[in-house]
């Protein structure tokens, strides 16, 4: 069957962090910072530390409905340390502190000429794990994304996080497409284990600095941790494509290179 759609991920995938250790070094400092102008009286150390996999960690039960779910897990945390946050101290938290690590963060040179080529013969859809949906639409803004994407999937918006499957019902409703005529890229075991339960034909991008460069979706205090390998649960004896720089592509899709 032939591919009629191409899925992607985000980060990791189409943005690339250019130091990921220093991207969320300084995500914890913008963090810890602005906590401490709202009272905190931890020392930073103590903060590093209760910060270890603070987005890893279970939503919060109870939402505040104005609130992103970023922004929900910074609510839930500074009443645990017994703060009580106004919503514009929790936004500017969130915010500030989401443009701190994302300072580190780079599009890919190929990713641009690469959906400029298939914008004109693919159903494109991006569809991200993201816990502060309003800033992945000022990043694909800034990076003049959104005239490539006719279907964009945030899972903070739609409350379904990769590797749920039905994170890619909305798409492929969308394009009214089978599974089997999509492909879907991305950089994690989540990206390949949602698009194979739900049909879809997975590639994985490892780029060849990766072990370097990205070494993890959350902040852990300590740097030794390193990229977990990726492991499909039950479905790793399922063979997937695998490539290390977007410009493969080309010639997976049988498109002509725009380089």
């Amino acid at each position: 069957m032939s591919i009629k759609g191409v899925f992607f991920d985000l980060y990791g995938t189409i943005l690339v962090p250019k130091n990921n250790r220093k991207a969320w070094e300084k995500w914890l400092l913008t963090f810890y910072t602005l906590m401490r102008n709202n009272g905190l009286k931890l020392s930073r150390r103590d903060f590093r530390n209760l910060c270890n996999g603070f987005l890893s960690r279970e939503e919060p039960v109870e939402k505040d409905k104005i609130l992103t779910v970023y922004e929900n897990r910074i609510k839930d945390f500074a009443i645990d340390l017994g703060l009580d946050l106004k919503i514009n101290e929790i936004k500017k938290i969130a915010n500030e502190s989401v443009i701190s690590w994302h300072n580190y963060v780079e599009i890919d040179p190929e990713a641009i000429p690469l959906l400029k080529k298939l914008k004109n013969e693919k159903c494109l859809a991006l569809i991200t794990n993201f816990d502060h949906p309003p800033y992945i639409y000022l990043v694909l803004s800034k990076y003049k994304l959104m005239e490539y994407f006719k279907y964009i999937t945030i899972s903070g918006e739609i409350g379904i996080k990769k590797p749920d499957p039905r994170i890619f019902d909305k798409p492929l409703e969308k394009f009214e497409l089978k599974p089997q005529e999509v492909l879907y890229i991305g950089d994690s075991s989540e990206d390949i284990e949602g698009s194979l339960k739900a049909g879809i034909k997975p590639i994985l991008i490892q780029r060849q600095n990766f072990k370097k460069r990205l070494i993890g979706n959350d902040y852990f205090s300590n740097k030794k941790v390193k990229e977990k390998e990726l492991t499909i649960n039950n479905l790793n004896l399922i063979p997937f494509k695998t490539i290390s720089r977007l410009g493969e592509l080309y010639q997976i899709l049988g498109l002509l290179s725009t380089s």
